[in-house]
């Protein structure tokens, strides 16, 4: 893992030449924001858990909560995705207020240094930034994201040559709740055979080898990961996450662009 001391030009250089498995600037938002935006979020209405993993609640929305469990896309599920992105993504602003929400500020940096548009499907605005609150005793088993595998049939996914993860802490657990990092990109078949009978998405940690970085979470901080490469959250012990995250997808020669 790289540190970094700010957002500025050059924040996703170890990623993209693959020198790190992440990069983190400490302090990305003031504690004291952090803990004012946690507590709107985490009494927010439109709390609820994932369609598709239970044992996570968010606010905001989740393309990958548009497949069923066969990997086909549910077709009222998307609609609701698309039709509520903008009304979400200004719920989770409000939330932040008075402050600049950390993701709009984040973006506007990416934008300035690499160029950064929201990824569309048919045309209409992806939902990007949503929050998402890991409960005492939950974790994120071992995993990697792919656009093209949630959605092959979008030609987004095609086009990706890196799918970036950002995420923003704004509470953190008393005690686990670890990033956890894998220097491995499992191919499909890998990740069948390591899938653990009881999830729709993660692999059995007693399949996998262990991590080779582990990241304690601290208020505040911003880390961006590599999401292509087998990743995971450890068991929340004591107490409660919430963070804004968005994916990144990186194009050869194009801006980048981003979404939830």
């Amino acid at each position: 893992m790289v540190t970094l001391a700010g957002s500025d030009e050059g924040l996703l250089a170890p990623l993209l030449d693959g020198t790190a498995l992440a990069v983190r600037v400490p302090g990305f938002v003031a504690p004291s924001a952090a803990d004012h935006m946690a507590g709107r979020l985490a009494a927010h209405p439109s709390l609820s858990v994932y369609r598709n993993t239970p044992e996570l609640v968010r606010v905001g929305l989740s393309h990958y909560e548009t497949q069923d469990a066969d990997g086909t896309t549910n077709r009222q599920a998307l609609l609701d995705y698309l039709s509520a992105a903008e009304q979400a993504m200004e719920e989770i602003r409000v939330c932040c207020a008075p402050y600049e929400s950390p993701l709009d500020r984040l973006w506007k940096a990416l934008d300035a240094s690499y160029g950064l548009e929201r990824a569309r499907i048919a045309g209409t605005p992806m939902f990007a930034g949503v929050c998402r609150v890991f409960p005492e005793g939950s974790e994120l088993l071992p995993h990697n994201d792919s656009l093209l595998r949630d959605a092959p049939g979008l030609p987004l996914g095609r086009e990706l040559e890196g799918q970036l993860a950002a995420n923003i802490y704004l509470r953190v657990p008393d005690r686990g709740g670890e990033l956890q990092l894998w220097d491995l990109r499992p191919d499909e078949a890998q990740l069948a055979q390591w899938r653990a009978p009881e999830s729709s998405y993660g692999a059995d940690r007693r399949l996998v080898p262990p991590p080779v970085c582990e990241v304690p979470v601290v208020t505040g901080d911003l880390v961006i990961v590599d999401a292509t490469r087998l990743h995971a959250v450890s068991r929340q012990e004591r107490g409660t996450r919430i963070g804004l995250s968005c994916f990144l997808g990186v194009r050869r020669g194009r801006p980048l662009v981003y979404w939830s």
